[in-house]
């Protein structure tokens, strides 16, 4: 793990200008994927049966996975965004997929293929339908297609005829769709091609079916998911940090009290979001060796509030950075103002007051007492 992990560190310092000459719709850090490639991080979290390492498959794997994911968030949130994707893909795979998929899309993820989950719709959302046997049709359209045109196997989460979601593991050079890249016009996350696509009659062939209708939505794996998300974005706040002391420093405004005194915050505050990171990934860990429901349950809790708590760190991060560094510095070639555009459009992620109610929830039916509530049982069971 540590090699993937350096492997990271090395990207991240790779990837910084090629995000600001990437900085549009209709580009893609295609050098930093090639990276990504060649460092075997696009394979890393395939079992090691089918030749890959684990990586956030087996206890104590999780801490790398999350500071891989932190890392390449640092040197491009877009691409931090796209392993994120690829890496929650074969996840999916690995939890629900019987022996032949998980080998054939093993086989795909060593060629080079890109995975990634593609779940987001509006009112003319995906569907699925049978014409024969083992032969289906995909139609519809998902929003938010994170990799259009480079991502080749997305997960797709189509409605079938009785109303179940069923996860669909698309091959597009197969498909038959239509891009549109007019529907994406953000402030952040350009480049991250997150375009509208639809599907038209697309055939989706037996196995490529994953899993049975629903299982998406299976706990705790699709809130506990959000850490790898919060993860990246605290990668964006890290790189905020390093950046305002770069310009301070440069600027020669180091012995400024009130600036040290923003710094003194900003790191305060990136370094929470660290010990948030470590927390989830013990708190990961400890599910996998044991997958009871009281420690499921105890996983999605702690999930939200660390994506709350990454959510809160990355605004206080970004406006101390902004005071810091003043008008002067949101110009370019500075990397503050796109750095800001993509922290704060990654950071809307679905439902944000609803996982916050589900933690207060928590806390007002548990019985234990503040310095328990979290820490008594899974102190316990660790040691068990």
């Amino acid at each position: 793990m540590s090699e993937l992990v350096f492997a990271s560190q090395l990207i991240t310092a790779a990837s910084v200008s090629e995000t600001a000459e990437t900085d549009s719709v209709q580009s893609f850090p295609e050098k930093t994927l090639a990276k990504l490639k060649t460092s075997k991080l696009l394979t890393a979290s395939i079992p090691e049966e089918y030749g890959g390492q684990n990586l956030g498959l087996t206890p104590g794997t999780n801490l790398a996975l999350l500071t891989i994911l932190k890392n390449i968030g640092k040197g491009n949130l877009v691409m931090g965004r796209v392993l994120e994707g690829h890496i929650n893909a074969q996840i999916l795979i690995n939890q629900f997929g019987n022996e032949k998929q998980k080998k054939l899309f093993a086989s795909d993820a060593f060629d080079g293929k890109l995975f990634g989950v593609w779940n987001t719709q509006a009112s003319d959302g995906t569907f699925l339908s049978k014409v024969g046997k083992g032969i289906y049709y995909l139609n519809g359209s998902k929003t938010f297609a994170t990799g259009t045109d480079y991502v080749s196997r997305p997960i797709v989460t189509a409605a079938k005829k009785d109303g179940s979601w069923q996860m669909c593991v698309v091959p597009l050079d197969e498909a038959n769709l239509k891009s549109d890249s007019s529907w994406w016009n953000p402030m952040g996350m350009k480049s991250s091609r997150s375009f509208k696509l639809t599907f038209l009659k697309t055939p989706v062939l037996k196995i490529n079916l994953l899993g049975s209708a629903g299982e998406y939505y299976q706990q705790p794996g699709f809130s506990g998911g959000a850490v790898r998300f919060a993860a990246v974005q605290l990668g964006g706040a890290e790189q905020l940090l390093d950046e305002t002391k770069k310009y301070l420093v440069s600027l020669n405004r180091t012995q400024d009290p009130f600036q040290k005194m923003r710094l003194g915050q900003m790191a305060i505050a990136v370094e929470s979001g660290n010990q948030w990171l470590n927390g989830a990934a013990l708190r990961m860990d400890h599910y996998m060796k044991k997958t009871t429901k009281s420690r499921g349950e105890n996983l999605i809790i702690f999930a939200n509030m660390m994506r709350t708590a990454i959510e809160q760190i990355c605004i206080e991060v970004m406006n101390l950075c902004q005071k810091c560094v003043g008008a002067r510095g949101l110009n370019k070639p500075y990397h503050f103002e796109r750095i800001i555009r993509d922290l704060s459009t990654y950071l809307r992620q679905p439902a944000p007051d609803a996982v916050l109610g589900d933690v207060g929830g928590y806390v007002l039916n548990s019985e234990n007492s503040a310095s328990e509530i979290w820490n008594l049982n899974f102190n316990k069971e660790k040691n068990e």
